[in-house]
């Protein structure tokens, strides 16, 4: 009778007292082989995700990082030549639609004005902390008003160039590829981006809304890319043509590489991060309720 019942699950016993409601009764061994085994699914469920977050930015006014050290410093206006101009920031339609703003309600933006440059400077002293011999990843959303300019620049060291036809251009001196997608890069559209790299492996992958693509370098040819930008090449006032016109939202940086899934389920729910730290609090509050509702049998 019991031949189709796992053991584990036969271990367990429900006892009815009198005038009592039932109980789940297990002995001690029982109890903890289940709690190991919460543990270890717990355990198995962060390390499925190579990929760490460790900068995020809500451009709540700034470009402050809300996970590490890594701040932005903004484009400043320069009156009286008005070459260079401060981006703004939108909270009214300046997201994607139905995200999730808990975490950012703003998207920045940038190229308000034509001839005048605007960006964000990460400066150059990310090098060792997301590129040499690392594996790495950068995920966005973004709206161009005009289909043209650097929106993340020197990642990698990679220029991410959005080009007029729609394709993305990965240039500089590791990468020179252009890549089509399946629904190519449209104005006044939100589009999510991701990009990934291993330095060790020589390659990486580019999205755009969840169509991956792979491309290949060099490994180890990710040297100093001497400045880290976003909505521009360069922080100089000469480089309008390469500016960005439009709107960055939620930018993340990880630590390791995104997985095919994981940059879909970004794709997919715009404002959400991976890990979700969500599922590992629904993980550990199973493993407690549990730990509540068994308990050794009495005599």
């Amino acid at each position: 009778m019991h031949g189709n019942i796992p053991f584990r699950l036969r271990q367990l016993r429900l006892v009815v007292k009198s005038h009592s409601t039932p109980q789940i009764i297990m002995n001690t061994q029982s109890m903890k082989k289940l709690s190991c085994l919460s543990l270890l699914a717990l355990t198995a469920g962060v390390c499925a995700h190579a990929a760490t977050l460790t900068h995020r930015y809500d451009f709540d006014g700034d470009a402050a990082d809300s996970v590490g050290t890594l701040n932005g410093t903004l484009s400043a206006d320069n009156a009286p030549t008005n070459t260079i101009e401060a981006p703004s920031f939108l909270n009214s339609g300046g997201v994607p639609s139905g995200a999730d703003t808990s975490f950012a309600s703003n998207s920045i933006e940038f190229g308000m004005n034509v001839a005048t440059a605007s960006f964000v400077n990460f400066g150059s002293g990310v090098q060792t902390d997301i590129y040499d011999g690392k594996a790495g990843s950068v995920a966005y959303w973004f709206k161009a008003d005009t289909l043209s300019g650097d929106m993340f620049s020197n990642v990698g060291p990679h220029r991410t160039i959005l080009k007029s036809n729609g394709d993305i251009r990965l240039g500089g001196g590791t990468v020179d590829e252009n890549f089509s997608f399946t629904g190519d890069v449209t104005a006044g559209t939100w589009h999510h981006f991701s990009l990934t790299w291993n330095d060790v492996a020589g390659a990486g992958t580019i999205a755009l809304d969840g169509d991956i693509q792979t491309y290949s370098f060099t490994p180890g040819a990710l040297t100093d890319p001497s400045r880290l930008m976003v909505g521009n090449f360069s922080n100089n006032a000469s480089n309008v043509a390469t500016q960005f016109d439009g709107h960055i939202y939620d930018l993340q940086i990880y630590d390791g590489v995104l997985t095919n899934g994981e940059i879909s389920t970004l794709a997919g729910n715009a404002g959400t991060a991976i890990p979700e730290p969500g599922t590992y609090a629904l993980l550990g509050g199973i493993f407690a309720l549990t730990s509540v509702m068994v308990r050794r049998r009495r005599s």
